[in-house]
Order: structure tokens, then sequence, then C-alpha cells
């Protein structure tokens, strides 16, 4: 072997040696959260999250979540959660999962827009195919201005009054990550998951079972079930889905956007 061929081979074996290059990492990402969630050891209210971005053993994670029969919004947006949500205040996640299933839906929302603006950044760009001369163009999505944040008629941390039909007062509270879950799993009917949203989230003073919250909501009078299951779900505080519209590269056509969480961070 010649003397620079010799060498070359010391090099390579020195750089086999050495160890392999760190991949950079983003910075995480904060997000101020609308209601929170309390710190029961404290019992002050924690309400800046911390996130990271996504990566490539998160998504395979993920994919390998999402071929599961009958999995639910809900549960899939957990499992992301807990993969890329670090803290909520001084509440570790990775110590206690089930602070995120304690959020509301619309704080939990607000926690997978910051994982995908701490991935991404703060513009996500999609091609799109235009439905009228079938030309593709870029439409891209500003995380910050296409997501309008919706606050709270009320405080989050209260429950709210509800008045029945025959003057019976009652109090409900918004939905949590835990509560999505429940209602996913009542079946699928709309009536059926109307039931499991009483259940859930209608507040008692005393400590009835799910039994008897169940067979309450159940002897309700439809008009008196409307009511209750729209006082919680609507007007839900948090990020809100909107489409997005730009113009089409090729014609003068407007193309339409509409997207969901999942595409919005995978597609």
């Amino acid at each position: 072997m010649s003397l620079e061929l010799a060498a070359q081979a010391k090099d390579l074996e020195e750089a086999l040696q050495e160890p392999p290059p760190e991949v950079g990492k983003a910075a995480p990402t904060t997000v101020e959260l609308i209601r929170g969630v309390v710190d029961v050891d404290t019992g002050e209210w924690q309400t800046n999250a911390t996130v990271r971005e996504m990566t490539g053993e998160d998504e395979e994670e993920l994919a390998r979540l999402s071929t599961r029969e009958n999995l639910s919004y809900a549960e899939y947006t957990s499992v992301l959660l807990s993969r890329a949500v670090e803290n909520v205040g001084a509440l570790r996640v990775s110590e206690d999962p089930s602070v995120l299933d304690n959020l509301i839906v619309g704080d939990r929302d607000l926690l997978f827009l910051g994982v995908v603006k701490a991935t991404y950044g703060n513009v996500r760009t999609f091609v799109v195919t235009c439905p009228a001369c079938e030309g593709s163009s870029d439409v891209l999505v500003n995380l910050d201005k296409d997501f309008p944040v919706k606050q709270p008629v009320n405080d989050p941390r209260k429950t709210r009054p509800v008045t029945l039909r025959d003057g019976r007062p009652i109090q409900v509270r918004y939905p949590t990550g835990k509560d999505a879950q429940a209602i996913a799993a009542s079946g699928d009917t709309l009536a059926a998951q109307n039931t499991a949203i009483i259940v859930q989230c209608v507040v008692w003073d005393d400590d009835r079972t799910d039994v008897v919250k169940k067979q309450w909501a159940r002897e309700l009078s439809i008009a008196d079930r409307r009511l209750i299951v729209s006082a919680i779900v609507e007007n839900q505080p948090g990020p809100t889905l909107e489409e997005v519209e730009a113009p089409c590269a090729h014609c003068d056509e407007t193309v339409t956007m509409v997207l969901d969480w999942a595409y919005l961070l995978f597609g």
C-alpha cells in the first residue's frame, strides 16, 4: 500500500471512530393556555406550557397508532401531545401524562397548534390542485393569523348555569380531553354521544355515580338534552380552523383549502 493510501485509510479509520454529529434541535415553543390546569399540590393554576418539535420517531409512532381500529381523534391527540408537550407550568408531562387529559379541548388545540409551529415555524406551505384548471398552486397558511383564537365568554374555570324548561337550574362546564375520549367511546350515534356529553359535563354537588348520571340524562326531554348539549359545546374557547383561500397561480379562480389538525401537522 502506498503512503498516500495508508494515510487516507488512517484518516478514514479516525473519522469512523468519532461520535456522530448531533442533530440540531429547535428551541422549545411556549404556549399560553386559556384555562390551564390546576396543580393539586399548590392549588395554583398553570397556564404556560412548553412544546417541542415533532421528530421522525414521533411520526413513525403516530403512523402506527393511526392504523388502530376505532381510534378516536381525542385519543390520537392525547398520544401526540404526550410526546411533544414537555410541561404545563410546573407540571411535567413525562411524570404525569394525565395533565393533558385535564385540559379543556380549546387548550389542547392550542398545544396542537403550538406543536405545528415548533415543527415548521409560523408559516406552512401546502400544494393544492385548482378545481377549475387542475393546476397546482402553493397555498401559504399563516399559523398566527389563519387560526383566530376564540376567547371565553365566561370564566372557563367556573361552571356555567343552565335553566331547564321546567325552571330547574343546573351547572355545566367545558369538556376536557378526558371527557372527549369518553364521549368518543360512548357509541356511534349522536344520541349516545349527547348522553355522554351530559354525563361528563353536568356538574353535581353530590357524588352520584355515572350510572345515576346516565339514567338522569336519558330521562330528560329531548328539548332539555339539546339545551344542555348546546350550552356545553357551543362557544368553546380556543383556536378555530377556518378555510384558507388563495388565488390560483394558473387562472383567475380562488383555491379554497379546508384543514384539519392532523393534516396541518403531517400533510
